[in-house]
């Protein structure tokens, strides 16, 4: 940009000040007005918005396209795009490298904002919201990335969109501190790599996250509590590390399909219905020093794929250190904080929950803790399943929770009954 810019005051349309502007120019916006337009930034200029100013486009098109290199929006109100979500109607759209939207307030039914084929941007302290009363196939997504990298996606709130955040041939990104609710998938991608989701709060969505046919992801302090469904699906994501994530009160806390050379270490998972759904089919994965807390199965196996996978099995302990079970039973003599005996995840009753899985509403009866109990002292069974030769007798340090949101050790007793209709 220039080193001597302009201000360039608008007066009755943000289109016409954007012709007397040049490169470097900063565009101020005034409010409380509505500007009834459709605006293209072709320049690489600032637009500031002051005074809660609106840029409204009577339900047409894309509100604000952001096409020059270089160019900064902050503290508008983009609403009334249209709906048409194959030809892409957004709030803003981003074309143009190093963009920076920054404390804008998105309110719109198509995609809310949208990077393609672009760069290096800064999407940070955004609200994008939808309208609840749609169903969810007929919104678009609240931020969406398409084959673009290096973007920062900061602290922003998401709600009431079809995905929270959609990546597709999207690598290289930064996803921190944003806080998702009230969507289908909270975070969505596909084809994308190198990829760090860092301390996001994802809440109420129907998935918190899905990560798929993606590669050296970091997953990092991430709360993920009451959704509706699954916490994190990690389908065919390979070496890729999950660490320190709180995942708490849903059907399946993290659902592991065809993921292979993962390592998932330090996270607590509690409360939900299944902690770990992990797919035989997932090999060479490393579990260890994570917390299983009062999940009705700590971790489940489909019964028909317990003897595939054998050439390269997953690990539930790693150098003489596993995982903290909450219904393991044994003692520690030498009180090194590792258990004398094995954690069989399925023994007598793991074996009657696969064949009958109404019979998960005992799991947390004192007669399975005593059945449990003496199966380690003398086991009934020789199955093949989940076996942590060093579980650990107190979970490890809670991890970092997200802004804005309870530490994990306020919220073990979530549960799928807390998750939203």
């Amino acid at each position: 940009m220039a080193a001597f810019a302009a201000m360039v005051p608008v007066s009755d349309s943000i289109c016409d000040a954007l012709q007397r502007a040049h490169d470097g120019d900063t565009i101020l916006v005034p409010g409380p007005r509505v500007f009834h337009e459709r605006v293209v930034i072709n320049k690489s200029i600032r637009l500031l918005g002051i005074n809660n100013a609106t840029i409204d486009a009577g339900a047409l098109g894309t509100v604000l396209t952001i096409s020059a290199p270089d160019s900064e929006v902050r503290g508008l109100t983009i609403r009334n795009s249209g709906r048409d979500l194959a030809s892409a109607d957004s709030g803003i759209m981003i074309t143009g490298n190093a963009a920076i939207v920054r404390d804008c307030r998105v309110e719109n039914d198509g995609f809310g904002i949208y990077l393609r084929a672009t760069s290096g941007c800064l999407i940070e302290r955004n609200e994008i919201a939808g309208a609840p009363e749609l169903p969810s196939a007929r919104r678009g997504n609240g931020i969406h990335l398409w084959k673009t990298s290096g973007n920062r996606i900061l602290a922003n709130l998401i709600h009431d969109k079809r995905d929270g955040m959609y990546f597709s041939y999207a690598d290289d990104n930064l996803i921190a501190g944003n806080r998702v609710q009230d969507t289908r998938f909270g975070i969505h991608y596909m084809y994308s790599h190198q990829n760090r989701l860092l301390t996001n709060s994802l809440t109420h969505n129907t998935v918190g996250a899905t990560l798929m046919f993606s590669r050296q992801s970091l997953v990092e302090g991430n709360v993920v509590t009451a959704n509706r469904r699954h916490g994190m699906v990690f389908k065919q994501l390979d070496n890729s590390r999950i660490i320190n994530n709180t995942i708490a009160g849903q059907n399946r806390g993290l659902f592991v399909q065809q993921a292979t050379q993962n390592r998932f270490e330090r996270n607590t998972i509690a409360t939900n219905d299944i902690g770990v759904y992990l797919s035989n089919c997932s090999e060479q994965n490393v579990f260890v020093g994570n917390a299983f807390i009062r999940n009705t199965d700590q971790v489940w196996q489909p019964p028909f794929e317990t003897d595939q996978g054998r050439q390269g099995p997953n690990s539930f302990s790693e150098n003489g250190r596993g995982n903290y079970w909450s219904d393991y039973t044994g003692g520690d003599r030498n009180h090194d904080g590792i258990g004398d005996t094995p954690y069989h995840e399925t023994d007598v009753y793991g074996y009657i929950v696969d064949r009958h899985p109404e019979a998960r509403v005992f799991a947390l009866s004192p007669a399975i803790a005593v059945l449990r109990k003496g199966e380690e002292l003398m086991p009934l069974l020789d199955t093949t399943g989940v076996t942590d030769l060093a579980p650990l007798m107190h979970p490890a340090e809670s991890p970092r929770a997200a802004p804005g949101v309870k530490p994990a050790d306020q919220i073990f007793n979530l549960s799928k009954r807390d998750a939203r209709p």
